[in-house]
C-alpha cells in the first residue's frame, strides 16, 4: 500500500506544472499615433530694448511705438543721432523669410512731400535711417530708402532673439518743422 500512496502523491506533486505548460492564445494588435506639425513662426514683444534719444511702448498685441525724444537740434534744426535695439523674441519650426519693410522709406514730414529728399530752401523734409538685423546666425544692414532694407532667407528652425537697430543720422540738411514718422513692418513667412 505504501507504493500506491507515493506514486499517488508524486502524480499530484506533478499535475501544477503539466498544467502551467500549457500554452493560451493571445490577440495583440498595433495602435499608431500620427500627427503633423504645420510650420509657424512668432513673434514676441520684445524682450529688451536699448538706445539714445529714443522710447518704446507696446501699444497692442502686434504693435508698437518707437519715439524719438529730440527729432532735431534746438539751436541748428538738424536731424540728432537716434538709436534704439529691440531684442524681439522669435520662434519659427522651419524654414522661413525674414523682411523687414518700410511704409515711407525714411521718416517723411507727416503732411509734406513723401520721400521727397530734395532740400528747398535750405531745408528738407525726408529722413531715411538705417535697419540692422540679426537673426539665425546671419547679419544685414540696409537703408530705409529702399522700402526692404532687412531681408533674409533662413533655410531651417530658428528659436531665439532677432536684434533689430534702428539708427537715424545726425547732421545734413536740418528738417522743415512739424511731425515725421515712419512705419516698418517685421515679416515672418515659412517657405512654401
Amino acid at each position: 500500500m505504501m507504493r500506491l500512496s507515493t506514486l499517488i502523491l508524486l502524480g499530484a506533486l506533478a499535475a501544477p506544472a503539466i498544467a502551467s505548460a500549457q500554452t493560451i492564445n493571445t490577440a495583440a494588435g498595433r495602435l499608431d499615433l500620427a500627427g503633423t506639425a504645420p510650420s509657424a513662426c512668432l513673434v514676441s514683444a520684445p524682450g529688451s530694448v536699448s538706445g539714445g534719444n529714443a522710447s518704446f511702448q507696446v501699444t497692442g498685441t502686434q504693435a508698437a511705438q518707437i519715439d524719438i525724444t529730440q527729432l532735431v537740434d534746438a539751436t541748428t534744426a538738424q536731424p540728432r543721432a537716434t538709436s534704439i535695439n529691440l531684442a524681439l523674441p522669435i520662434i519659427c519650426n522651419g524654414a522661413h523669410r525674414l523682411t523687414v519693410t518700410t511704409t515711407n522709406g525714411g521718416l517723411a514730414r507727416v503732411g509734406g512731400n513723401a520721400r521727397n529728399v530734395s532740400v528747398t530752401n535750405g531745408f528738407r523734409e525726408f529722413l531715411p535711417y538705417q535697419v540692422t538685423a540679426s537673426w539665425a546666425g546671419q547679419s544685414t544692414t540696409g537703408g530705409s530708402q529702399t522700402t526692404t532694407p532687412v531681408s533674409m532667407n533662413v533655410s531651417d528652425g530658428a528659436a531665439g532673439q532677432l536684434s533689430l537697430i534702428i539708427a537715424v543720422p545726425a547732421g545734413g540738411a536740418p528738417l522743415v518743422a512739424g511731425a515725421y514718422a515712419d512705419s516698418l513692418v517685421i515679416r515672418l513667412q515659412v517657405a512654401s
